[in-house]
């Protein structure tokens, strides 16, 4: 079985990224067998095919009303709910075509913590339970079907963020500002830039989860940069003075 993500324990929950255990010529193996055969809806059955492959334990649930559900674990760090989502048979809970992937962390968690890795990571959406507990969340759309190698490794991003997440929530100084928010940096980050300032050289992804990762920790710099655009195209709410 091919293992893709490596986490580690140190007091918290810490995903260190996406290891490829082969590689063809330079080029990490896929994921999963047949990556390119097409999921057409989403169910129980498909989705624990793929966590099956990445090695991930998970058990089929349904909920009082009938809608079924995975609860899943990562290397026993991890916990994670998929629910298959916008059924085009919605009384029997069949041909789903969305798909909602959600994490939840226990303790009362650092609003300002939560807004900085929101506005740091735009794969998912962090928030606040009303009753104080964050939680991580991703939807996924599959209309026209969803090849399983992608299917697989947005689940491998959506563990790693979720891993990098309780470790910044268990890092967090308690405080009730959020002044200064936008700015902060999550470990990981800081961790890339103070390799990069000792040895000079910038480190390439090896594999997609990687990559991902990478460009998902760049959005920050894309939004600053388009809104000090003072020619960029913005969208007018007429509400708000300029």
């Amino acid at each position: 079985m091919k293992l893709f993500i490596a986490a580690a324990l140190a007091g918290a929950v810490l995903a260190t990224g996406a290891k490829a255990q082969n590689t063809q010529l330079g080029t990490p193996v896929a994921p999963v067998s047949n990556p390119t055969t097409v999921i057409e809806t989403f169910s129980t059955e498909s989705i624990g095919q793929v966590l099956s492959e990445l090695g991930v334990t998970w058990q089929a649930y349904k909920a009082d009303n009938g809608q079924p559900f995975i609860d899943a674990n990562f290397a026993n760090a991890v916990n994670f709910r998929l629910i298959p989502a916008a059924c085009g048979d919605q009384a029997n809970f069949q041909k789903c075509v969305g798909l909602s992937m959600l994490s939840a962390f226990e303790g009362s968690a650092n609003p300002q913590t939560v807004n900085a890795f929101n506005y740091r990571f735009a794969f998912a959406s962090a928030g606040l339970d009303p009753s104080g507990e964050a939680y991580l969340s991703r939807y996924e759309l599959s209309d026209y079907g969803m090849p399983r190698g992608n299917l697989a490794t947005s689940l491998m991003v959506f563990v790693q963020q979720s891993a990098y997440f309780a470790e910044e929530l268990s890092s967090a100084r308690r405080t009730v500002s959020l002044e200064g928010y936008a700015d902060d940096l999550s470990a990981s980050t800081l961790n890339k830039l103070v390799r990069q300032e000792l040895t000079g050289t910038v480190a390439l992804p090896s594999n997609p989860v990687e990559s991902h990762q990478q460009g998902i920790e760049e959005m920050a710099e894309h939004v600053r940069h388009f809104i000090s655009d003072k020619s960029a195209p913005k969208n007018k709410i007429t509400n708000i003075a300029k």
